[in-house]
């Protein structure tokens, strides 16, 4: 297992921060799905050791679609459990999900925002919610978290993230005496491909890996990709590095940017989720399938 204690040379995020505009035609016929699997390690907290932690996330095999909200810290001060109205707006997004007719399109953003408005708890949070459209990997996005695309194992895109400032995201939210606030939803794409491994999660992973720390792990990895494993291992390392007060952190490199000084890594709630871009093969098939593996 990989654990950083060292400054890590980051190569230029901008790369991968570009949406790419793909062509309609599906020139090999073939049609592609996401295996997910997800991983969670909330913080400990010892004002509040049986707290679910502030992060909430679903998977939705059938509509190939994933979600990751997470509950702003600051509410914390006003006695508020934000990670309440992080698990409700998952929860109806999730709902409006299988609510939707066979063959109707999902429309992110669409779905977002009416998740949003049905959630009553009080408190706010970011979120990000991924859906695979052909071969196009389409999101609507909230904030700080996001994902990554590996393709041969390398980093190839990251998803942008919306801040007011530094460690203060664009959130979806509902306040005392206010109720909820217009927001504002980015949306993107991504062409993808079969054997694409996509990294998605919470700020508490990318404040406490660096994309260049996934690859090394994918590489480590051997044989098939199981996203369930994968998603075990990423989480692992991030919440080790999250309490070492020797790794320099990404979280410590971008306050070190801004002026501020902190050492080691970021505590925090973690959640991944790991989506492996693979043919659609009838169910039979990919049993078949994974029984020659296990006997080999």
């Amino acid at each position: 297992m990989i654990i950083k204690k060292r400054r890590i040379a980051v190569r230029s995020q901008s790369n991968f921060q570009a949406t790419v505009s793909v062509s309609d035609d599906d020139e090999s016929g073939e049609k592609l799905r996401m295996n997910m699997g997800t991983c969670y390690f909330p913080k400990n907290i010892e004002s509040n050791p049986e707290s679910l932690g502030q992060d909430a996330h679903f998977i939705c095999q059938e509509r190939q679609t994933f979600g990751v909200a997470d509950g702003v810290g600051g509410w914390a001060k006003k006695g508020i459990d934000s990670g309440i109205f992080a698990r409700e707006l998952m929860s109806n997004y999730l709902t409006s999900l299988r609510s939707l007719e066979p063959g109707q399109a999902v429309n992110l953003k669409k779905i977002l925002l009416k998740a949003h408005s049905k959630t009553a708890a009080i408190g706010s949070s970011t979120a990000c919610v991924v859906s695979l459209k052909g071969d196009r990997l389409c999101y609507a996005n909230v904030g700080d978290s996001g994902f990554m695309v590996f393709r041969g194992k390398r980093l190839v895109y990251r998803s942008p993230t919306q801040q007011n400032y530094f460690n203060c995201p664009f959130s979806l939210g509902n306040w005392v005496g206010e109720g909820k606030r217009p927001v504002s939803v980015f949306l993107g794409e991504f062409d993808v491909e079969q054997g694409d491994i996509v990294v998605a999660g919470s700020d508490g992973v990318f404040d406490n890996l660096f994309g260049s720390e996934i690859e090394e792990i994918l590489q480590e990895s051997e044989g098939r990709p199981w996203p369930q494993d994968l998603a075990w291992t990423i989480a692992t390392v991030a919440s080790m590095n999250s309490t070492s007060e020797e790794y320099d952190s990404p979280f410590a490199i971008a306050a070190e940017s801004e002026g501020i000084e902190h050492v080691g890594g970021k505590i925090d709630d973690i959640t991944v989720i790991v989506a492996v871009i693979e043919l659609d093969q009838p169910r039979v098939c990919q049993e078949e399938e994974e029984e020659e593996e296990e006997e080999e």
